[in-house]
């Protein structure tokens, strides 16, 4: 069936009709134009479209395009109110039911603050349910009007309770020739078919829309486990470019950068939202770390602070942060706060890592081993975390208590070694599959595994020597003689180990 506006357009014709010459050809190649537009679906599309509905007075037309970019905007995670307010602008009396259908679109929630998305998802939302009267009144519409079908299907999809209603194999043979609806229906439940949504950019370069589902897919489909973030941050960075109001796509270019270590790229990003919503909570988060890992220490605690006094959202990301930098500028006593602070709001191995640290610069060694040893239990992989509480536990001269921590260290230090290893051979299979040279990102981070994964090697025979050294002098000879045989192995540690395997070998049984 038609859709709606096409019948307000041909009675619009129509009674042009009745004059003496009836419609210009230009006015029916016009709209004919507008109406291809609408079911192109693209966002400029539908702005092409609402531009040629409004030059030829065709209210209904205007209004559905209208109401699609805002739909739209949502979708892409642009700030909608202005886009909204000139659809209802444009509303006529039958509109209605499709107007107050709107707030319940919530669209890409993953670039807003926060705050804002807890004002729409929160206790003050609406309940989305099967007897929904707002929803239920656009059930007549359905399949017949273009928008009101596209915003019902919006709904729809995103209520795992709606979904159940949903027959979306036969809406998308329903629809099989109109790319709006394909982009929809594409999106409708999890995961997204995004060989579907690529398959639109494919078809028509103007469906920009879908790139930011090109980068997802990019990353949930990375061979390996191996994330290919040149390509993750080239989709986003195409999308922010034709996008640049989307919260959504410059939010997840600017994190893809942070994890890629680029992090001037992930700043200007997050500056970026924040020149928009200056509380932005998930980019001054965002910033926070960015300043860190650029060493702008006095820079990341102010914006640190400036999470802190806001309240609420990422207190403890925010107290670790400014106590992470504070101990960078050996302010040790404010550090410790921030720290303890962090840990109440905040509990996982690299918070307890770094209390460890600021409690042994402020000689409380017992609780620097307390913290050390409970960032381990946290997480098996804090192979620094051993290593530190045992140093204390020399410090302390409890060499008994050392002693099987430097060897639980080695352990430790050999597996990250195998893992970060792994990583490597995933990176550079992936740079041979595509046949062309690796990226100076990729290059970097070869080279930061490679480094990364020597020093493990370096750390685990180092820890082999201290619990070679910590047995051999509370009696454990034999044992001190195997892991010694460990830190020989090592190039580096190769004379001092020989030199201290010498020595216990003189040590009586």
């Amino acid at each position: 069936m038609a859709p709606r506006h096409l019948i307000s357009v041909s009675m619009l014709l129509f009674a042009v009709g009745c004059a003496a010459r009836g419609p210009s050809p230009q006015l029916v190649a016009e709209i004919a134009k507008a109406d291809s537009l609408l079911r192109a679906g693209c966002y400029t599309c539908l702005h092409e479209a609402l531009g040629i509905y409004q030059k030829n007075q065709v209210p209904q037309g205007a209004f559905d395009a209208a109401l699609l970019i805002a739909v739209r905007d949502r979708e892409l995670g642009i700030p909608s109110n202005d886009s909204f307010a000139r659809a209802q602008s444009l509303a006529l009396p039958t509109s209605k039911v499709v107007i107050d259908a709107y707030p319940f679109v919530l669209g890409e929630l993953s670039g807003l603050d926060a705050v804002q998305r807890a004002e729409l998802t929160g206790r003050g939302r609406p309940p989305i349910e099967q007897d929904n009267a707002v929803r239920r009144a656009l059930d007549p519409l359905f399949g017949k009007d273009l928008a009101a079908t596209y915003v019902a299907l919006s709904i729809d999809c995103e209520s795992a309770k709606l979904m159940e209603t949903v027959d979306i194999e036969g809406l998308t043979r329903q629809y099989e020739g109109t790319p709006l609806m394909q982009f929809r229906l594409a999106r409708c439940g999890l995961p997204p078919r995004t060989g579907a949504l690529a398959a639109l950019r494919a078809a028509d370069p103007r469906w920009n829309d879908v790139l930011f589902w090109e980068a997802r897919r990019a990353i949930a489909g990375s061979p390996g486990g191996v994330i290919d973030l040149s390509k993750v941050i080239a989709l986003y960075g195409e999308g922010r470019a034709a996008f640049p109001k989307s919260l959504a796509l410059t939010m997840a270019w600017a994190n893809a950068n942070l994890s890629a270590e680029e992090f001037a790229q992930a700043q200007i990003g997050f500056d970026d939202v924040l020149a928009t919503f200056g509380e932005h909570r998930d980019a001054l988060i965002g910033r926070v770390q960015a300043l860190s890992y650029q060493m702008q220490h006095p820079d990341a605690v102010a914006a640190a602070t400036r999470v802190i006094d806001l309240g609420t959202w990422h207190l403890g990301d925010a107290y670790y942060w400014r106590a992470w930098n504070r101990y960078h500028l050996k302010e040790y006593e404010t550090a410790w706060a921030d720290v303890e602070n962090a840990t109440r709001g905040l509990a996982n191995a690299r918070v307890f890592m770094l209390a460890g640290l600021i409690a042994y610069e402020r000689k409380e060694l017992p609780t620097a081993v307390q913290r050390f040893d409970r960032a381990y239990e946290m997480d098996s992989s804090a192979c620094d975390a051993l290593w530190m509480s045992g140093l204390v536990s020399i410090d302390q001269t409890e060499l008994g208590v050392a002693a099987p921590k430097f060897t639980k260290a080695m352990t430790c230090f050999i597996s990250v070694a195998a893992s970060l290893r792994k990583n490597l051979a995933g990176v550079e299979a992936q740079v041979a599959a595509r046949g062309t040279p690796a990226t100076d990102r990729e290059t970097r981070v070869m080279e930061r595994l490679t480094r990364d994964a020597n020093n493990a090697d370096e750390k685990s025979a180092q820890s082999a020597f201290n619990a070679a050294q910590c047995y051999a002098r509370t009696g454990g000879k034999h044992i001190a003689l195997n892991l010694v045989d460990v830190a020989i192995a090592h190039p580096r540690m190769k004379e001092k180990a020989e030199a201290l395997k010498a020595a216990i070998e003189k040590l009586p049984k």
